[in-house]
């Protein structure tokens, strides 16, 4: 009886401890569902998608948004935005909009880059006026036009700050036949500038000058006339160099006369004054303890008694 009363305790305390675990999990549960926030599919870019390119299914990919990050008007489905061109440049990530995407039937390239409103009109400049290659699609370039006159050549800044479309190059043959590759510019205007340019370019020279980044003010000038550019050069300072040696600096240097130094005299020492010789000899004479000296004349003296 004991045994079977521990063994009815044991499975009453297994099934209470199955019903509480599941209390729990069910409770977690709601708790997760009520805070989850809903999504919804999105056609996402997957790869760089440059400006007036047409859109292929291996660069897009469908990923779950929170329905309150998701943009108005964003596709679900990849069907419906494989085959449209692209208005703008899209990166990786970006949410495939209506406002990104060209007009249904608009064709690959130039086509879409166009503003609405606008037109696209070609320029044929050389290498120098197209900096060399420096200027790229969707720079923003001021239009510098050159006229000669009856008496003067004038310069003016014509039309500022352009919109660059598209940068290229086409061959021309010369007078003798030889191919020659010219630059073409394609910028954007409005048809009321188009036909300004279209004169433009059959009177003067055309020339590009490429404006800073985000550099939007709009700067009138007077134009440059050749007159006031020799005036120009007339009134400038004039100013003069000293001559110059045409001798090598060395040369120079050799040249120049050398001063000696001049030479230090010292003042001459005085002689140091010789003892007088004495004119006779003094010997002492010992006569017991009493002591005299006789003096003797050096002549008188003969040298014979002088022992060498």
């Amino acid at each position: 009886m004991a045994q079977r009363k521990y063994s009815a305790i044991l499975y009453l305390a297994i099934i209470v401890a199955g019903l509480a675990t599941y209390g729990v999990y069910r409770a977690v549960d709601n708790v997760k569902r009520s805070s989850a926030v809903a999504t919804r599919p999105v056609v996402v870019a997957k790869y760089d998608i440059p400006l007036g390119a047409a859109i292929e299914d291996w660069a897009l990919q469908v990923e779950q948004w929170p329905v309150p990050a998701i943009p108005d008007g964003a596709y679900e489905a990849p069907d419906s935005v494989v085959g449209r061109v692209a208005r703008v440049d899209v990166f990786p990530g970006d949410a495939m909009v209506p406002g990104r995407l060209a007009p249904k039937g608009t064709n690959p390239g130039l086509e879409a880059k166009i503003t609405p409103g606008k037109r696209a009109l070609a320029l044929r400049i050389d290498d120098v006026s197209g900096l060399a290659g420096m200027i790229q699609p969707n720079s923003r370039v001021d239009v510098l036009l050159t006229m000669d006159g009856p008496n003067t050549r004038t310069a003016k800044l014509f039309m500022p700050n352009m919109r660059v479309l598209a940068m290229g190059s086409e061959v021309q043959r010369d007078a003798d036949g030889d191919p020659i590759n010219t630059s073409v510019a394609t910028l954007e205007f409005t048809p009321e500038e188009a036909e300004r340019m279209a004169v433009a370019m059959s009177q003067g020279r055309i020339q590009l000058a490429l404006r800073g980044y985000q550099d939007a003010e709009v700067v009138k000038t007077k134009g440059a006339t050749s007159a006031e550019v020799l005036a120009a050069l007339r009134d400038a300072p004039v100013v003069t160099a000293p001559p110059r040696s045409t001798r090598p600096p060395q040369q120079k240097l050799l040249e120049a006369p050398v001063t000696a130094p001049a030479p230090v005299t010292e003042a001459p020492k005085p002689a140091a004054a010789q003892p007088a010789r004495p004119d006779s000899l003094t010997i002492p004479v010992f006569r017991g303890a009493k002591k005299t000296e006789e003096k003797f004349k050096k002549d008188s003296v003969r040298r014979d008694t002088i022992r060498p």
